[in-house]
C-alpha cells in the first residue's frame, strides 16, 4: 500500500503538473487568438473540436454530390493523424454509444496515416485511444488490451467477434483496419447493449453510400510497402450507387518475411500471407426502412508465430452481418434489428524451419519415441451467432430509452495433437463447448438540466454452456478428465450510472458507477492442456475448469475534460474491484533449462483490483503547429492469491507466500508526446507528425507464475503526408533510433520475442 500511495502521489503531481502547463499555454494561445481577430477565421479550418465532416462517397441522399477533386477531401485524409479526443467527430447516431467516462472514439481513417494492419494495432496506434496495450503475436495478430483486461473481459461488438483459441486469433485481428469507420471504447461496465462484459470495442464498418442526383460510381486503390520484413500491402476499392442503394466492394493483399529487430542480424520468424474480400450493400425499402449487408472473407496462410509452439497453414473466416433501421416504425421512434454469423476455422502445425530456429527445444520437449523429432498439429473451428433488437424512444421529458433483447451463441473446438505419440492419448483438446446467452436490456440518457446528463442502463442474462464428452485422442470422457459435470448456467445481471456536467462552456465532469458480471469463456471453462500462449513465458499448456464462477466487477469512474477549440484535454481515474477474477495456478512449473513446458490452471481469485489514470492534451500552438501528449497507467492486484485451483496444487502455484501480488499481464506505466505541422487550409495538403512513446519498466510481476521484469524503453517515430487532387502520398519512419526492445507482454519463448526495429514505409493511393 505504501507503494500504491507513493506512486499515486507522484501520478498525481506529474498529472496536474502536465495538465496545468498545457492548461497555461492552451489559455496564451486562446488569449492571443482572441486578440487577433483575422486569425481566428484562419485557425478554425482545423480545430480540434470540429466534427467530422460525412465522407463525400458516404453523403446521404438529399445532400450535395463533390466535385470530382473534392473526392479525395473527407475523413480518410482529413483526420489522418487523428487528435487526443475524437468522441465529438462521431455521428449523432454513434455518440449516443459514447455517452460514458473516459469513452474513446478512433476513426478508420488513422489506419492509412499510421499504416496499421488489424484493429487491435490500429488502436494501439492511434492518439485517441488511452489506457490500451497491445500484445502484438505477429505483424497480422494483435491482442487489445483495455486497462488491464484481455479477453472474456473484453468483448469485441458490432458482430460479436470471439477468438477459436486464444493465441492464434483474436477478437479484433481479422478486421482489417481499413475496413473500419470507427471504433468507440467503453472502459467499464457502463453499457448493457453489447453483451455481459466489462469493457467493450464497438467497431462499426464502412458503410454503403448514397448519392441523390442518380447513379455515380468511384474507385480507390493504395499500395504501401515497409522495409522491415519487405512488407507489401494494396487494397483495390470500387463503391457506388444511386438514391436508394448503394455497394462497397473491396479486396485487400497483404504479404511479409521475416522482421529484423533492434538487434543486428536477430530475425523474428514472423512471415505471413493475407487476402481478404469485403462487401457492404445497401437498400433504402422507403423513406425510413433500410437495409444494410455487410460480407467479409479472410485467408491467412503461412503465418509464423515466433514465441507460441504454432503456426498457421491457414486461417479462413466469414462473416455475415444484416442490419435492418427503420426510423419511423410506429411502435417506437427508431428501432434496429442486427443478425450476425460469423466462423473461423484453421490449421497449424510445428514443423516450419523458422519454428525450430525460434525454439530449439521443441522437437525435444514434443513427444517422439527418439526424444529429438517431436512435432504438433492443431486445428481449429469457432463461429459465433446472433441477433439483436432495439426500439428506441423519445419521453416528453427529453431523455432517450433504449429497449432491446439479444440471443448470442458461440460453439469452438480446437485440437492439439501429437501424432508420434499413442493413437488412445495424443490429443489435447478444448472439446466441441456450446453457450448459449438470452439477454434483455434497458438504457436510458437523460439530461436532468441543460448542462447535466445522467445515463442508466440495466442489463439481465441468462446462459447455457456444454461441451461434448467424447473427443479422439482423449483416453477418458471430458467430465472424467475434469472430475465434474460439463453443462453449466449463468445467471447474470448488470447496471450502471453515468453522468456529465458541463462546470462551464469549455469544462465538463464526468463520473460513473457500474456493476457487471461475465462468464467464464468456453476454454477457461474446458480446455484440456492445449498448449496455448497465455503467461508470458508464451509456451504454457492450459487447464481449464467446468466449474468455475462468473467475475463480478463493481467499478468507480471520475474524469475532467475540457475544450476550448484550440485546446482540448482530459483526466480519467477508476477503480475496479473484481470478485472471483479469474487467474491462473502454475501446477506444472517450467523446466530451468528449457523453459518448456509449463501448465496452468484456470482458477477464481477471491479478490482483484485495477487501479488506474489517464490524461491527455492537444494544443494547437499556430495555425501550422500542434503540440499533444497522453499518459496512461494502470495496477493489477490479486488480493487473495493463496487460494487453489480446485484440481491444482494447495496452496496455489505451490508457495504459500505472498498471499497477495501483482496480477499477470499488467503493462507499466506509459506515455506519448509529440508535434504536430499541417498545412492550415481547409485542404490540408500536407502533415508531419513526430511522436514519442516512452514506457517505464514494469516491476510490478505476478512473480509465482514465472513473469519477469521487463525495462523500460522509449521509441521515435515520424509520420507525413502530402496530397495533391485525388492523390495521397504517405510515408515515415517508426523506431527512428532501431531500439532493441519488448512489451512486458510479449512472449518470452525460446529466443524471446522483441519488436521490429527501424522501419521505413511508404504508400501512394489515388481516388477516381
Amino acid at each position: 500500500m505504501a507503494r500504491l500511495r507513493l506512486f499515486s502521489c507522484r501520478f498525481a503531481l506529474l498529472a496536474a503538473g502536465w495538465f496545468a502547463s498545457i492548461s497555461a499555454v492552451a489559455q496564451e494561445v486562446v488569449f492571443i487568438s482572441d486578440q487577433v481577430a483575422p486569425e481566428v477565421d484562419a485557425i478554425q479550418p482545423v480545430q480540434l473540436n470540429a466534427p467530422q465532416a460525412l465522407p463525400a462517397k458516404r453523403q446521404a441522399a438529399g445532400g450535395n454530390n463533390p466535385a470530382p477533386e473534392q473526392a479525395i477531401v473527407d475523413s480518410r485524409v482529413n483526420d489522418l493523424f487523428g487528435s487526443v479526443d475524437d468522441v465529438s467527430g462521431l455521428s449523432e447516431t454513434r455518440r449516443i454509444h459514447a455517452r460514458s467516462p473516459a469513452a474513446d472514439a478512433v476513426f478508420g481513417a488513422q489506419a492509412t496515416g499510421r499504416q496499421t494492419s488489424d484493429v487491435g494495432n490500429l488502436l494501439k496506434e492511434a492518439n485517441s485511444a488511452h489506457g490500451v496495450s497491445n500484445q502484438n503475436r505477429a505483424p497480422l495478430v494483435n491482442e487489445t488490451r483495455i486497462r488491464g483486461q484481455r479477453v472474456g473481459q473484453v468483448l469485441a461488438s458490432g458482430s460479436y467477434w470471439a477468438p477459436v483459441r486464444m493465441d492464434l486469433d483474436t477478437m479484433v485481428n481479422k478486421i482489417d483496419s481499413r475496413l473500419i469507420d470507427d471504433v468507440i471504447l467503453v472502459k467499464g461496465p457502463y453499457s448493457t447493449r453489447y453483451g455481459p462484459g466489462f469493457r467493450f470495442v464497438d467497431m462499426d464498418f464502412i458503410h454503403s453510400p448514397r448519392y441523390a442526383g442518380g447513379f455515380e460510381a468511384h474507385g480507390h486503390s493504395s499500395a504501401t510497402y515497409q522495409t522491415n520484413g519487405e512488407q507489401w500491402y494494396g487494397r483495390q476499392t470500387i463503391w457506388g450507387g444511386s438514391d436508394t442503394y448503394g455497394f462497397n466492394v473491396s479486396y485487400g493483399h497483404r504479404t511479409g518475411n521475416d522482421y529484423e529487430t533492434g538487434q543486428s542480424g536477430f530475425f523474428l520468424p514472423t512471415s505471413y500471407k493475407s487476402r481478404d474480400v469485403f462487401i457492404a450493400a445497401g437498400w433504402d425499402m422507403s423513406s425510413h426502412q433500410s437495409i444494410e449487408v455487410n460480407v467479409l472473407r479472410l485467408d491467412q496462410t503461412d503465418v509464423e508465430f515466433p514465441g507460441l509452439v504454432f503456426d498457421l497453414n491457414y486461417l479462413v473466416t466469414d462473416g455475415y452481418e444484416v442490419t435492418y433501421t427503420d426510423t419511423d416504425p410506429g411502435f417506437a421512434d427508431h428501432f434496429v434489428e442486427e443478425v450476425w454469423y460469423n466462423r473461423t476455422r484453421f490449421d497449424g502445425d510445428t514443423l516450419r524451419p523458422g519454428k525450430n530456429r525460434q525454439l530449439p527445444f521443441l522437437v525435444n520437449d514434443l513427444f517422439s519415441p527418439s526424444g529429438n523429432d517431436g512435432f504438433a498439429i492443431t486445428d481449429g473451428d469457432g463461429l459465433s451467432a446472433g441477433h439483436r433488437a432495439e426500439s428506441t424512444y423519445e419521453l416528453c421529458d427529453d431523455s432517450v430509452l433504449s429497449l432491446g433483447t439479444d440471443v448470442i451463441f458461440q460453439n469452438q473446438e480446437l485440437n492439439d495433437i501429437e501424432p508420434l505419440a499413442p493413437a488412445n492419448n495424443n490429443n489435447f483438446p478444448l472439446p466441441r463447448s456450446y453457450s448459449t446467452d438470452i439477454g434483455f436490456y434497458a438504457e436510458r440518457i437523460r439530461p436532468v438540466t441543460e448542462a447535466f446528463r445522467v445515463t442508466t442502463g440495466v442489463r439481465g442474462d441468462m446462459i447455457f454452456t456444454d461441451a461434448v464428452e467424447n473427443v479422439p485422442g482423449v483416453p477418458n470422457t471430458i467430465s472424467d478428465e475434469f472430475d465434474s459435470e460439463l453443462d453449466q448456467q449463468f445467471p447474470l445481471w448488470s447496471t450502471f450510472f453515468a453522468t456529465e456536467l458541463d462546470l462551464d462552456c469549455n469544462w465538463t465532469a464526468t463520473s460513473g458507477v457500474g456493476y457487471a458480471q461475465r462468464p467464464p469463456t468456453l476454454t477457461e471453462l474446458y480446455v484440456n492442456d492445449s498448449f496455448i500462449g497465455s503467461l508470458q513465458r508464451g509456451q504454457t499448456f492450459l487447464l481449464g475448469d467446468p466449474q468455475l464462477n462468473q467475475e463480478q466487477c463493481l467499478q468507480l469512474d471520475l474524469g475532467l475534460r475540457a475544450d476550448y477549440g484550440v485546446w482540448k484535454g482530459g483526466v480519467h481515474g477508476y477503480h475496479a474491484w473484481i470478485k472471483d477474477y479469474i487467474t491462473y495456478d502454475l501446477y506444472s512449473p517450467a523446466d530451468p533449462d528449457f523453459g518448456f513446458p509449463q501448465g496452468a490452471a484456470f482458477v477464481n481469485t477471491d479478490l482483484a483490483t485495477l487501479t488506474g489514470a489517464e490524461t491527455y492534451g492537444q494544443c494547437q500552438l499556430t495555425r501550422e503547429w500542434a503540440m499533444f501528449g497522453a499518459l496512461s497507467y494502470v495496477e493489477g492486484t490479486d488480493h487473495s492469491r493463496t487460494n487453489a485451483h480446485r484440481q491444482g496444487t494447495d496452496p496455489r502455484s505451490g508457495t504459500a507466500v505472498p498471499d497477495k501480488e501483482a496480477l499477470p499481464g499488467i503493462s507499466p506505466l506509459e506515455s506519448r508526446v509529440g508535434f504536430l505541422i499541417q498545412d492550415p487550409s481547409p485542404r490540408q495538403k500536407w502533415g508531419v507528425e513526430l511522436s514519442a512513446r516512452i514506457v517505464d519498466d514494469q516491476d510490478r510481476i505476478a512473480a509465482t507464475l514465472e513473469e519477469i521484469t521487463t525495462p523500460g524503453f522509449t521509441t521515435y517515430d515520424i509520420r507525413t503526408y502530402a496530397r495533391k487532387g485525388s492523390w495521397l502520398l504517405t510515408a515515415g519512419v517508426e523506431n527512428l533510433t532501431d531500439k532493441f526492445y519488448r512489451e512486458h507482454i510479449d512472449y518470452r519463448a525460446g529466443l524471446g520475442v522483441f519488436r521490429p526495429g527501424i522501419n521505413f514505409y511508404t504508400g501512394l493511393e489515388v481516388a477516381y
